[in-house]
């Protein structure tokens, strides 16, 4: 079934609510007080809405009767107009509970409803002798419809936009999972690799000790050289590095390490081992995959000079420091304090600064950043309040 979004919990509770507004009974007729589809009963049974009009609101006061055809003929059409509405609604209540799209139809209604109620005003007032053809029930009833109407619009729009960001941030926590998702299949892929490998060299190695055993008889010391390197690679894989003792971070750390070798940019990583971090794994991939990529992005575009990334992680006193800088090509784009991306895909890179932004501010940190002509600094310091506590 449809998701209850606010939107549509404020269209079920105003549909019930004009519902009921409805069959609230005001019109007086024969000493009893009836519904608006009593009323188009009557015009029916007098078989002249003018006839119904004159004899339910104008009973005592005859001498109007020759000036009230206009305003009888437009009050019927609100009647009319009010129980078409219901109708409607009625039939949009029920597919709002079946969890069926339905059309937004609030804005037309209230634009027709205020300009048959002024019309209907202008058609009751008699200029010759300052008198009135309608009742004050009549006036409060419409209004109290327009403001119905108008409240329901303005809890759509408020609850719209409500859904809107519920799910930006749905989707935001289902690329962080997707993320977090993606990075632990390489990094088991990465390891099924290396143990795979492991178990080929054991494998190989009664072969191996006969090469070597074979190069010693010879006495070509050359060739056992060059052999034990190429040996020496396969075996000992030291590129996997233990960088704070925090899996997943290093993980990461590693990960981006790769990936700038891979374009080419100098990344040094200056770092201590943590006993504890303040942050789940999905912040941690989250936070430092997104500094990274963001430094990653922007030495990805210099051309004519060294491509460099330098980060700091350090811990004092529960309070988490953590420094990221790269060279840039040019001064970035600002708006509103805020980076403008260059990428093509906006959308997603404006998630990332401010999946780092609400990381930061979740855990009451500081995010900062400067530019020092050539190069961009961004600071992150956090106090690990779980890790003292802990303490």
């Amino acid at each position: 079934m449809k998701e209850w979004t606010r939107k549509r919990k404020a269209d079920v509770c105003m549909g019930i609510l004009l519902q009921i507004y409805f069959f609230f009974p005001w019109i007086r007729i024969d000493g009893g007080y009836h519904t608006i589809h009593v009323y188009l009963i009557e015009i029916f049974r007098k078989e002249s809405c003018i006839k119904a009009y004159n004899y339910i609101f104008l009973s005592g006061h005859s001498i109007l009767w020759k000036y009230s055809g206009f305003a009888a003929v437009t009050f019927t059409m609100i009647i009319a107009f009010m129980i078409v509405m219901q109708m409607i609604e009625l039939w949009q209540l029920y597919r709002h509970m079946k969890g069926i799209k339905t059309f937004d139809i609030h804005r037309y209604v209230w634009v027709l409803a205020i300009v048959l109620f002024f019309l209907y005003l202008d058609a009751s007032y008699i200029y010759l002798d300052d008198s009135a053809l309608f009742k004050l029930r009549i006036y409060m009833y419409m209004v109290i419809f327009i403001g119905i109407i108008g409240i329901w619009m303005f809890l759509d729009i408020e609850a719209a936009a409500w859904d809107t960001e519920i799910a930006k941030h749905k989707t935001e926590l289902k690329e962080r999972d997707e993320q977090l998702l993606q990075v632990k299949v390489k990094a088991l892929e990465e390891k099924y690799q290396e143990m795979l490998k492991s178990r080929k060299v054991v494998h190989d190695m009664k072969n191996h000790l006969l090469a070597l055993k074979k190069y010693d008889q010879e006495r070509d010391w050359e060739g056992l050289h060059q052999y034990l390197n190429e040996l020496s690679d396969d075996m000992l894989d030291d590129s996997y590095q233990i960088w704070t003792g925090n899996r997943m971070l290093d993980m990461i750390l590693n990960q981006k390490t790769k990936d700038a070798k891979e374009k080419e940019t100098d990344m040094q990583i200056e770092t201590e081992v943590f006993a504890t971090l303040p942050f789940s794994d999905r912040e941690i991939i989250s936070l430092f995959g997104n500094v990274l990529d963001n430094a990653l992005e922007a030495c990805e575009r210099i051309q004519d000079k060294k491509r460099w990334i330098k980060i700091k992680i350090k811990k004092k006193n529960h309070l988490l420091y953590i420094e990221a800088s790269n060279a840039i090509k040019e001064m970035p784009v600002q708006n509103q304090k805020e980076f403008v991306s260059v990428k093509e895909d906006e959308i997603l890179h404006g998630y990332g600064m401010k999946n780092i932004q609400d990381i930061v501010r979740k855990y009451d940190g500081i995010f900062r950043y400067k530019i020092y002509g050539e190069y961009l600094v961004c600071i992150i310091s956090i106090y690990d309040i779980r890790g003292a506590e802990e303490e």
